[in-house]
């Protein structure tokens, strides 16, 4: 069965339950969270291994195929394209539809958010190597240890051929572990799927978010279905690109019921390889990069969020420099969050009220409610980015082996 299927029929299941279920007692939310979050710990649970041999066989190879700046520079062009395109998606797009204004219900002093980029810089090079294993939410610092693995490994490759062998010989078998951890992630999709429906019911209770989750699922389809489809045939020439939004299917569904990049990982990878045909020395340098770097749903959320509170504090709208100052804070915003694999976008939104000021620093409170929502958005995107944006590179760097429909995962 596709994996795709088992995860629709796993949220299927979930949303059914949910609507009978007694959402209002907490015991029983409280029981549906902390499944949910097992679940999400279960999806993350293969990723650290399989990330770190994949990634410095993939610098080795690249390496002695001299490509592997190429590489860095195509991936890093494609993120940054994405998230200003995405950005400035979001912005013509909240102009446009004027979503109706949110009740302002929240009172109080706003509450500490940082996105800690200190703290990030500081872990990359922790006190010991070995301390990037420790770390199981930002996979930067064991990318930067497995890269200066394979780098070591392309200088002594005699001393190394030992080590290369173990090295391919462990991301098999970490794969074959991925594979098994992704394909019972679909049973954890219940109890996402269960816990996303209780937060949904919530939020919509008061009626004050409808106009603004149309907004972001009309974003999230506008993106999916004409945007990137329309980029790939650009880019890539001939051939059908629904293909690339069938692959991701159910990447988006693990990422839209978790909001967790490091959960989504592992599903990426199979996809890409397996469905797409993306070399592993690709998907391997690309994905996790993307996964860091690549928050285009973070841009584009944290945009249309802003430009919501701003609204429903006042009629004026927004000045026009204010919306090129927006543009650029949401979009480097989305490329420090990889320490934060989840509930990103919702940070990102806190961090750009506070540097506004004017007296919004607490206006990304009447959204708290809708937090869950704008990070199942932003995490979807991201994770069909990533899958759009690996398939992109690996046709420029011709390493995409097509494969049939009817094979895909």
């Amino acid at each position: 069965m596709k994996i795709w299927i088992k995860y629709l029929a796993g949220v299927l299941i979930g949303i059914a339950f949910a609507l009978v279920a007694p959402h209002q007692n907490a015991s029983f939310a409280s029981i549906v969270e902390y499944l949910a979050e097992l679940a999400i710990q279960f999806g993350r649970y293969s990723l650290y291994p399989f990330v770190f041999f994949a990634f410095s066989l993939a610098v080795f190879e690249l390496r002695e195929n001299r490509t592997l700046l190429r590489l860095g520079a195509i991936a890093s062009g494609v993120i940054i394209i994405t998230t200003i395109l995405l950005a400035v998606t979001g912005l013509v797009s909240v102009l446009v539809t004027n979503p109706s204004r949110i009740p302002i219900f929240v009172e109080g002093a706003s509450e500490t958010v940082a996105v800690g980029l200190g703290e990030s810089i500081m872990s990359l090079f922790p006190s010991s190597a070995f301390e990037a294993f420790m770390n199981g939410l930002y996979i930067l610092p064991l990318c930067i240890l497995a890269g200066f693995a394979g780098a070591g490994c392309a200088v002594d490759k005699v001393s190394a051929k030992a080590t290369l062998a173990l090295f391919d010989s462990l991301v098999r078998v970490a794969y074959s572990v991925m594979t098994f951890f992704v394909d019972i992630v679909a049973i954890g999709m219940i109890a996402l799927s269960v816990h996303w429906v209780i937060q949904f019911r919530d939020m919509l209770a008061s009626r004050a978010f409808t106009d603004f989750v149309f907004l972001l699922l009309f974003i999230l389809f506008f993106t999916a279905v004409i945007l990137y489809p329309a980029i790939i045939r650009f880019v890539c020439g001939k051939g059908n690109p629904y293909r690339i939004l069938y692959a991701s299917l159910a990447p988006m569904l693990a990422a839209f019921f978790s909001g967790d990049a490091n959960m989504t990982l592992p599903v990426l990878f199979r996809h890409a390889n397996e469905s797409l045909g993306i070399r592993r020395r690709i998907s391997s340098i690309t994905l996790p990069m993307f996964s860091i770097f690549g928050r285009p749903g973070t841009a584009v959320t944290v945009t249309v969020s802003f430009i919501v509170i701003l609204k429903s504090y006042s009629s004026r709208g927004i000045p026009f420099p204010d919306m090129f100052w927006l543009l650029g804070i949401a979009i480097l915003l989305s490329f420090v969050l990889g320490r934060i694999p989840f509930g990103g976008a919702y940070i990102a939104l806190a961090a750009v009220c506070a540097l506004y000021g004017r007296g919004f620093e607490a206006g990304y409170l009447i959204l708290k409610p809708a937090a869950f929502f704008i990070g199942s958005v932003a995490a979807a995107i991201d994770a069909l980015t990533a899958i759009m944006g690996s398939y992109v590179i690996g046709k420029r760097l011709n390493q995409v082996s097509t494969r049939e429909l009817r094979f895909f995962i």
